[in-house]
């Protein structure tokens, strides 16, 4: 969406890039050293966030009462007469594999969808290697080109960084993009991970056994749900995260709304055009959530105004 009231030869996008100020490269290490102490502390059988197919167990902890008793340590209830519960945590073995749209609508609004969407990926990561999980970034480069780094140790995380901070939007002549927008999903976007000859998130997230969590961030616009099932399925945790601009979420009289991946102009920024617009975008985003319940996965929808420790333990879960 921009605020553009002619097609222009090349649209002007506000937020192409992504910057990490010291500041909020801070607020990674603190949020994954918060959540991780956390994850230590569940117990086995809890509905809580952040659980992977294999578990580690790494103690005890005194049984409390209406607690699911197939959580309870018989042996070593019969050595102490004390009831006692297992507490396990994700395996360190498990691999989590995190996608991040670099297609043209991500350089959308102020603050950008891309700046967002990379700030999850970095508390994403942060996180994961807390917990002693191996970690795929993954992305497609302004050439199309797939790109991956790969990481499982502290030390390697400015590696992560380095890479997300040299993110770029693909930059689209609408002009010249228009005729062909129906011929495949957008340079850049999500279903371009997920399906064609230059896919490479199927193979990756089942090599090795597969991927314990794959999380996938960015604005959806050019997804379809059937190649997202298609590449994911199996016995893993999926992760949706949808990020929209703050003019997406809550756009005003005297708006219109331009698709920078192909030109088109929509809405005349009238009241009439405005409420269409609101209904449509309810029916997108609930479409995704009733999806994500449907098949086991988890969604969250946010602003990219919003603070990523806001939303990001609920999309974990």
């Amino acid at each position: 969406m921009t605020r553009e009231g002619r097609r222009p030869a090349q649209l002007h996008l506000p937020s192409p890039g992504v910057v990490f100020s010291p500041e909020l490269i801070r607020r990674f290490g603190a949020f994954a050293s918060r959540t991780a102490a956390a994850v230590k502390r569940e117990e086995v059988g809890s509905n809580q966030a952040l659980r992977g197919e294999g578990q580690e167990f790494v103690g005890h902890r005194p049984y409390r009462p209406d607690e699911d008793l197939r959580q309870l340590d018989w042996q070593l209830l019969a050595r102490l007469d004390r009831p006692f519960v297992r507490i396990e945590r994700a395996s360190v073995s498990e691999t989590w594999v995190v996608v991040v749209d670099t297609s043209a609508s991500m350089g959308v609004g102020v603050p950008g969808k891309l700046q967002s969407a990379a700030e999850v990926a970095a508390a994403c990561v942060s996180l994961a290697v807390r917990l002693g999980a191996r970690v795929a970034l993954v992305w497609m480069d302004e050439g199309g080109e797939p790109r991956t780094v790969e990481v499982r140790r502290g030390t390697e995380l400015q590696l992560v960084l380095s890479a997300l901070e040299g993110l770029r939007v693909h930059s689209v002549d609408p002009v010249a993009s228009s005729a062909a927008s129906s011929a495949g999903p957008s340079a850049g976007g999500l279903e371009s991970h997920l399906e064609g000859p230059r896919a490479m998130l199927p193979g990756l997230v089942r090599r090795a056994g597969g991927a314990g969590r794959v999380v996938l961030l960015g604005d959806f616009l050019d997804v379809e749900q059937g190649p997202l099932l298609r590449a994911l399925g199996g016995r893993r945790r999926v992760h949706l995260g949808q990020v929209l601009s703050p003019d997406e979420w809550g756009p005003t009289q005297g708006t219109t709304w331009v698709n920078p991946e192909t030109g088109e102009r929509r809405g005349d920024g009238q009241a009439r055009a405005l409420s269409g617009y609101h209904q449509r975008l309810d029916q997108f985003l609930e479409g995704w959530a009733a999806h994500a319940q449907a098949h086991g996965m988890a969604h969250a929808a946010w602003s990219s105004g919003d603070s990523f420790e806001d939303f990001l333990p609920g999309l974990l879960r």
